[in-house]
Parts: C-alpha cells; structure tokens; sequence
C-alpha cells in the first residue's frame, strides 16, 4: 500500500521531471510564461481526512478556507511559493491558521491548460498557542486568461495535523485567480489606417497584431478549432483593413528527414492557406512559403520544439 511518506518522496521527481514529458504535448501559440514573481488569491473549504469528530463534538468535519500565496516561476515548469491559510471556526469556533513553504511545478497541457502539482511543509498554529508541523502536497488545473492573468481549481492535503491532541488528515478544496508581474504583452504594429466619417476621409493610427503563431503536432498539418479561433482574430482584422495583407510561413522541427519535414511545412502552409481564402480573403493578399527546418523562428528551439512545428502569418 503506498502511504503519505511515499507519495511526498516521489512527488518532486514527477515536477523536475515536466519539461521532458511535456515537450510534444504543449502548443501555447503566443502564451509563453516568462519567469515572473506571482501572487494568488482563492477560496473554498477545508475538511478532516478521519473520524476524529466521532469523538472530538468541537471539531467540525468541513469549514470554510481562505489562503492568499505569493511565488516566483523560474521558467514554465518550476518554481516557489509561500502562503498563509486561514480554515474558519473548525476547533473550537477558533480557525486554523496554515504556513506553507515549498515548490511548485507546471505541465503544460493544450493551449492554455496545464496541470500544476506542489510539495512543500506547512507549519499549523490551530488549539494550542505552539505550532506544529506538517508534510503537505497539493495538484490543480489553471487556465491562462491572458499572460498575466490565470484561474486554477485544486486540491491541497496536509499530513499528520495536530488537533485536540490527535493526528489528523487535513484537505482543501478551492477555486482562485493568478496575477503574475512582467509578463510580455501579444506583439502589435502600428499602422496607417483610413477612417470614414460623414464623407471626410482621416489618417488615424490603429493598434492591431502583427505576428501569429499555429503550432501543430509532430507529423500534422489539419487545424483544430482552437486554431480556427486565432485564425477568426486574423479575419476580423484583414476584412476590416482590406489593405493589410499576409505572409504565411510553414515550418518544421527537425526531428524528421529533409524530404519529409518539406512535405510537411508544406502542408501546413497551404492548410492555413486554404481557410483564409475559404472565408473570404483574396488570394492576392497572401504569399504562402514553406521553409521545412531551414529558417526556425528561434535559433535556440530544441530540435522537436512545438515552436518550430508551426504557421507563422505576419500582417503587413
């Protein structure tokens, strides 16, 4: 049977472990974490793992929790956090208060979504005036809004928890936001526009994107519907401002043989080619190229970076 000190063993080799596993999964498009010092807010409610309340009446099974975090990520997959945990009324109408310190590791998923995972000591100060401390572990989903702004729904658990003198099992169950600091904002050019109003023509400068990304899995080239809705943002703009045009460019990593890595920038070039003109855009308004693994977007991408298994359309 595996018990709490096993799982708080091999928990850390899973988190050091994400950048491997996430290499060919994870397709951000332009929603790539620098490192960055973050705070959280959330909410929910904190319950005992045991029957302890069978014979403790002043403990409560289930009260309500508010904790407030702070951190740094050295990079997408790993790094810090310290919070503070506040568990309502659970012993004797007091709340609990809860320390926590540790590392916090990141899997990206699809697009937006990942997986976060944490391990870390907590230290609880709860019916006695002494503290006590605890092993505690914790895993959630998070959705990026924007590059500064995310929502995660997780769950923590504290081990071994000193209250009325037993040994308890404590979770936590909680939904909260994410704002982290210095984040890149999406990349905009400005252009000339014409504005009509009441038959005066006007120059007015215009912020728009300039620059998108469409990242594929290894060996495809067929767009998915999240593609399709960054693709409607490019749309939007090229119907409004019929004298913007696009450069589209298909790319591969260099994980395949020359033959195939052309076929397949190819591909990928003519798939996005294709949808454009499909949903009105002109033909004389795109130059379509397929570059294979010759040009990469960054010269430092890893050889099966999801960067480089890609569509880049710039507006100009």
């Amino acid at each position: 049977m595996i018990n709490n000190k096993t799982v708080l063993f091999f928990f850390p080799i899973v988190l050091l472990s994400q950048p491997v596993i996430a290499k060919e999964k994870v397709s951000m498009n332009d929603f790539i974490t620098n490192p960055s010092l973050w705070v959280n807010g959330n909410i929910g409610f904190g319950y005992i793992n045991n029957n302890v309340n069978l014979y403790e009446k002043s403990i409560n099974t289930v009260s309500p929790s508010i904790n407030i975090n702070i951190g740094y990520d050295f990079n997408r997959y790993i790094g810090i956090y310290s919070g503070y945990n506040l568990i309502d009324s659970m012993t004797d109408n007091n709340s609990i208060n809860i320390f926590s310190l540790g590392f916090k590791g990141n899997l990206p998923l699809y697009k937006r979504w990942s997986i976060f995972g944490k391990v870390g000591m907590s230290y609880l100060n709860g019916n006695t005036s002494s503290y006590n401390s605890s092993g505690s572990l914790g895993f959630g989903f998070e959705y990026k809004v924007t590059n500064s702004i995310s929502t995660q729904f997780g769950y923590d658990y504290y081990q071994n928890l000193e209250l009325k003198k037993s040994s308890v099992g404590l979770s936590k169950i909680y939904w909260g936001m994410t704002y982290r600091f210095g984040q890149v904002t999406l990349p905009i050019i400005k252009l000339q526009q014409v504005d009509i109003v009441e038959t005066t023509i006007s120059d007015v400068s215009v912020l728009i994107r300039k620059n998108y990304i469409i990242s594929f899995p290894t060996g495809k080239s067929i767009l998915d519907n999240e593609d399709k809705s960054v693709l409607a943002e490019l749309l939007e703009v090229m119907h409004k401002f019929p004298e913007v045009n696009a450069k589209i460019t298909g790319r591969a990593d260099a994980t395949g043989n020359a033959l195939i890595n052309d076929k397949i920038s190819k591909s990928r070039s003519l798939s996005v080619y294709r949808y454009l003109i499909s949903h009105g855009i002109s033909s004389d308004r795109l130059i379509r190229e397929w570059l294979s693994d010759s040009s990469p977007i960054d010269s430092n991408s890893s050889k099966n970076s999801e960067l480089e298994r890609s569509v880049q359309i710039i507006l100009y």
